[in-house]
C-alpha cells in the first residue's frame, strides 16, 4: 500500500520544485530527483549510483550531506519534498531524525515492496529478478505522487478502452462488456484509495508518538523559551496540542522566569540529547505558527529565527 504523509506533519512554508526519493533497500541506499515526479533522475553518491550502507543507520547523515551538496540550494533541503521509500521499517526513526537536522518536514513514507507489488498487479507483468535504476524510475517512482499514480492508471484504462472499442466497433455487447470492466478499474482504485487512507491514519499515529517530544521537557523549558509564553498560550490550549491528558496546573497570575532562571535552562537544553532538542525546536515552530510568540534573546542563538 501507499503511505502518503504529505500533509500530515508540515511545516507550511515555500516549496521547492525538487523532488528527491530517499530509496533505503536492503544492501543499498539509493537517491533519485525529480522537477515533476515523472521523469526521474539518479543522484551520485560519492561518485556512484548506489551507496552501500552494511547496515549501518548513521550512513543516512553522509548520504544527505551528499545530496545537500549536489544539489546546492539556497535553503538546503529545507524545502525539498522527499518520499521515503523503505524495505526495514527500523531505519524510518533515524531517516526522519536526520530530515529534520537538515529542517525539513516536507516528507512521505511509502513501502518499497508494496509499491513493487502495485506495478506488477496493476499491469499484469512479473517481477524483475533485478530491480535496477532504470526499471525502479520507469515504474516505481512516479508512483510516489498519489495524483501522477492515478493519471498513470487512467492512461492504461484509457488505452485499453479505446483499444477494444477501435477492434470490436462493430460488436455492441463485447462494448458494453468494456464499459463494465471498466467500471470495476474505477471501483478497484477506489476501494485501493479507502485503504490508503485508513493506513495513512494508522501510520499517523504510530509517527507522532515517535517525533513528539517529552511532555515534561515541553512544560519545562516552553516558558523559558518564549517570552510571556502562559499569558500567549492557554494551558488548555496547549494540552490540546501536545496530546496531554491533564492540563498543566499553571499559577495565576504566572511570573515569568528571570534572566539568571532562563539561563539555567539554557544550559540544562544544551545538554540534552540532540534528538530530543529538535523534538522541541520542531514543537517550537508549530507553535509560532499559530501563536503571536517571541523568543527569548537567549534561546535564539540555539533555535534562530522561526518567522
Amino acid at each position: 500500500m501507499l503511505y502518503n504523509f504529505r500533509n500530515m506533519y508540515k511545516i507550511e512554508g515555500i516549496v521547492s520544485n525538487t523532488n528527491l526519493s530517499l530509496c533505503l533497500l536492503e544492501n543499498e541506499i539509493q537517491v533519485y530527483k525529480s522537477q515533476n515526479q515523472i521523469d526521474w533522475s539518479i543522484v551520485p553518491i560519492k561518485g556512484d549510483d548506489t551507496f552501500i550502507h552494511h547496515n549501518d543507520q548513521s550512513n543516512i547523515k553522509a548520504v544527505l550531506d551528499e545530496v545537500n551538496k549536489y544539489l546546492n540550494l539556497d535553503d538546503g533541503l529545507a524545502s525539498v519534498e522527499v518520499s521515503i521509500l523503505y524495505t526495514n521499517s527500523t531505519w524510518l526513526n533515524e531517516t526522519i531524525i536526520q530530515l529534520h537536522a537538515f529542517k525539513n518536514t516536507n516528507f512521505q513514507v511509502l513501502n518499497f515492496y508494496n509499491l513493487v507489488d502495485y506495478v506488477c498487479k496493476s499491469l499484469n507483468v512479473k517481477q524483475p529478478d533485478s530491480l535496477n535504476s532504470d526499471w525502479i524510475r520507469q515504474r516505481i517512482l512516479p508512483l510516489t505522487s498519489l495524483q501522477n499514480s492515478w493519471k498513470e492508471h487512467q492512461k492504461l484504462l484509457d488505452a485499453i478502452h479505446l483499444q477494444e472499442q477501435l477492434a470490436l466497433s462493430q460488436q455492441q455487447e463485447n462494448h458494453s462488456q468494456i464499459q463494465i470492466d471498466f467500471s470495476h478499474k474505477l471501483a478497484e482504485l477506489q476501494q485501493e484509495r479507502q485503504k490508503l487512507q485508513i493506513e495513512v491514519q494508522q501510520i499517523q499515529q504510530q509517527l507522532a508518538s515517535v517525533q513528539r517530544p517529552n511532555l515534561e521537557n515541553l512544560l519545562s523549558f516552553l516558558p523559558s523559551i518564549f517570552k510571556n509564553f502562559w499569558n500567549t498560550v492557554r494551558p488548555d490550549e496547549l494540552a490540546n496540542i501536545a496530546g496531554l491528558l491533564d492540563v498543566p496546573q499553571v499559577p495565576s497570575p504566572y511570573h515569568n522566569p528571570s534572566i539568571t532562571a532562563v539561563r539555567t535552562k539554557k544550559r540544562q537544553f544544551l545538554i540534552l540529547e540532540k534528538s530530543e532538542q529538535q523534538k522541541i525546536i520542531g514543537f517550537c515552530q508549530q507553535l509560532k505558527q499559530q501563536y503571536d510568540l517571541h523568543l527569548h534573546l537567549e534561546f535564539q542563538p540555539i533555535i534562530g529565527a522561526l518567522d
